[in-house]
């Protein structure tokens, strides 16, 4: 019932009274749907918070307030400096308003999800809080105030229905009246309106802790008090918890469930992807092929014929013409060999997102049962889980890759080449680098107890290739190494660096990378 005419009444006169003859010294925001207003005198200040999120529209009053060093704005800084006359509740309406002495006002209007702070002086609606309630601009501040006849031909002629004659008393207040009143004959119903709005305007306040309302009707169980102030605070205290409690817990649920799609995304093509290299002939029988046929094949060969002893039938193998045929079968065997780790580590990954969906789904169930904040921050840090990066990949200073669920990382200019080899990378990242050009640095990030797949060194490198002035050749060497043989000579240029134990690897830059 905090939107309720008989409510913001008494709170404006409760407010009148702290803020008549203070000075305006604040009025920023450092929140999305967050206005912060602060008054003060000489011996005393009194604040003003304001979260018109659509979903809450709450006001409290804070003893003091700490104004974030960035991230905030000055607003309505026409009001600056300006001494507070008094604070007036608009008739029978769900608005109040902070006059200045200036002859310009803060007009409150408390409309639920379209409540809105509206600046006003002589010539109408100068400044609105909430800009995409763009209408609030044209909005005729005398037309706020309602002049309802209060009588019985009046309440007979609205069928005695209290929120059809003061639409500001709210659903609530007519929810009550239908429970308790609608059996009784007209003039009997209009005698007991007569008494509601005189309980309206006596009544303590009851804070109800069950369904986290405040209302001017009696609630059992309910705590009592008589300063709108102190049920103000009471009102947004619960509401702004439980509100963003509720919503940080409906993130965190939202990005396990991205992070289980992720995996099953993942399984599904990493299965199709196995099965494709499953099926395709092992380069190891063409390599036995190969060597058992050596004195048949000529040197300078770009392809040959030869009996597929597997098959019993003949078999067109592709060679390299500027390579011995014994050379030719060795690199089929290399392609064997790293088939063989593909393969070990696909299945491997699979395994491990099949392992990581099932404890994301625990770690979904387990999130239904917290109730609160501080158990939800607990969860959040024992999981090791957060709910945003709170850097994007757009301001990061480096690209971000993914291979066979091996994070790489490719600086995007000199200076980030410095922050991702000196900052980022960690000691037993392995580190890439196109040989004897300038380009990306690159970093595969490391996972403790298992060698780097010589399938993803060879991603990482195409990718430092691809990054570097030897992007348009058609083969390149891209020197890897772990991190901690990397340093930086004082003075140097930005991206500089001497390495140390570094590999060779040759493989041809690929621009879509």
């Amino acid at each position: 019932m905090f939107s309720n005419y008989f409510f913001l009444k008494r709170l404006a006169s409760a407010l009148e009274k702290k803020l008549v003859g203070l000075t305006l010294i604040e009025c920023f925001s450092q929140n999305k749907d967050e206005l912060i207003i602060g008054f003060a005198s000489e011996s005393r200040e009194f604040w003003i918070k304001a979260n018109l999120d659509p979903n809450i529209s709450v006001i409290s009053f804070p003893d003091t307030v700490a104004r974030a060093r960035k991230n905030s704005v000055d607003l309505f800084t026409s009001l600056k400096s300006g001494v507070a006359l008094n604070c007036k509740v608009f008739q029978f309406e769900r608005s109040f308003e902070i006059n200045f002495e200036s002859g310009s006002s803060l007009i409150f209007k408390m409309h639920g999800r379209r409540a809105n702070i509206l600046l006003h002086d002589k010539d109408g609606i100068k400044e609105i809080f909430r800009n995409s309630l763009s209408n609030d601009l044209d909005l005729n501040p005398e037309s706020l105030g309602k002049h309802i006849e209060i009588s019985e031909p009046a309440f007979l002629a609205h069928d005695c229905t209290p929120l059809d004659m003061i639409p500001a008393l709210g659903k609530e207040l007519q929810s009550y009246w239908d429970n308790n009143f609608s059996e009784l004959e007209n003039h009997q119903k209009w005698l007991e309106f007569q008494k509601l709005l005189s309980q309206l305007e006596t009544n303590p306040i009851s804070l109800d802790e069950t369904n986290v309302t405040l209302s001017l009707l009696p609630v059992k169980g309910a705590t009592l008090t008589l300063d709108p102030i102190e049920a103000s605070n009471w009102l947004y205290s619960k509401k702004t918890r439980g509100f963003y409690f509720e919503r940080e817990k409906a993130q965190v649920k939202n990005k396990l469930k991205q992070l289980i799609r992720k995996s099953e995304n993942y399984i599904f093509k990493t299965s199709e992807k196995l099965r494709v290299i499953q099926t395709q002939r092992n380069p190891e029988e063409i390599a036995n092929i190969l060597m058992a046929n050596l004195s048949l094949i000529e040197k300078g060969l770009s392809k040959v014929v030869l009996n597929d002893f597997y098959s019993s039938d003949f078999i067109e193998i592709k060679l390299n013409p500027k390579l011995s045929p014994q050379k030719n079968a060795e690199n089929f065997y290399r392609k064997s060999k790293n088939r063989h780790q593909e393969i070990d580590s696909l299945e491997k990954n699979i395994q491990e997102k099949r392992e990581k969906i099932a404890a994301l789904n625990q770690l979904v169930e387990s999130l239904e049962s917290i109730q609160n904040s501080k158990e939800l921050k607990k969860f959040l840090k024992s999981n090791k889980l957060e709910i945003s990066s709170g850097k994007s990949q757009k301001n990061k200073s480096y690209h971000e890759f993914e291979k066979d669920t091996w994070n790489i990382l490719v600086g995007k200019n000199a200076k980030a080449n410095d922050e991702l080899t000196l900052k980022v990378a960690t000691k037993n990242d392995l580190w890439l680098h196109a040989k004897d050009v300038s380009g990306s640095h690159v970093v595969i990030k490391e996972k403790p107890g298992q060698n780097f797949p010589h399938h993803v060194i060879e991603y990482a490198a195409a990718l430092a290739a691809s990054n570097s002035k030897r992007k348009t050749d058609s083969v390149c060497p891209v020197i890897y190494t772990k991190k901690k043989f990397v340093r930086k000579p004082k003075g140097s240029l930005p991206g500089a660096v001497i390495v140390e134990k570094e590999e060779v690897i040759m493989v041809k830059p690929n621009e879509n990378l």
